[in-house]
């Protein structure tokens, strides 16, 4: 009888002893998952936030696009209103325009330049077409400018006609800058691969 006792406490213990160590593999088992886990999701947080930082500083480089672009567009504007004012300080306000270095004028200025590191090879291919345009616009205002004023206002002078399609081509090529960098700024935007 005491042998048979010790038999079942002995096997008691060997069955108690196993579950103990099907339990601490669980345990074990159960304790890696939440390691790996919780790598994953500081890995996925890093990730997050490395996107919003590269999205951010992508945003205030067209930030930067958009005011120098403002600018320009400005000019232009300065320039055809001024030339075709009868008031003396504005066509002078226009000549004085038209008298800076085109390449200051239609290039993005040297505080620009980290943010040009941001901006797309299209904007940057683009902005470098407004230099033609630009010296187009110039010069054919200049061309009107020269021209005496007449009180006949019926039908505007050949030139009077290119200065404003001159004008108009720039204002084009501004609007299509915009429009890529908008486009360049809605591909970066988080879920946009679905979109696509």
């Amino acid at each position: 009888m005491f042998f048979a006792l010790a038999i079942g406490t002995r096997m008691g213990y060997i069955v108690a002893s196993r579950g103990t160590v099907h339990q601490m593999k669980l345990m074990d088992r159960h304790f890696e998952c939440s390691r790996q886990l919780f790598e994953r999701q500081q890995e996925m947080q890093r990730e997050a936030d490395l996107h919003k930082r590269a999205r951010e500083e992508l945003k205030a480089s067209y930030e930067v696009l958009a005011l120098w672009l403002h600018r320009v567009g400005q000019s232009v504007d300065e320039i055809h209103f001024g030339a075709a004012s009868d008031e003396e300080r504005m066509r002078a306000k226009a000549e004085a325009l038209m008298g800076r270095r085109p390449w200051e004028v239609v290039s993005p200025p040297a505080s620009a330049a980290t943010a040009e590191f941001y901006w797309s090879p299209e904007v940057l291919r683009m902005i470098r077409e407004l230099q033609g345009p630009h010296a187009q616009f110039v010069s054919r205002t200049r061309l009107t400018m020269m021209q005496p004023q007449s009180g006949e206002a019926s039908r505007p002078s050949r030139s009077g006609q290119d200065a404003w399609d001159a004008w108009h081509r720039l204002h084009a090529l501004i609007a299509g800058i915009k429009s890529q960098a908008r486009d360049d700024l809605t591909a970066a935007a988080p879920g946009s691969e679905r979109r696509a």
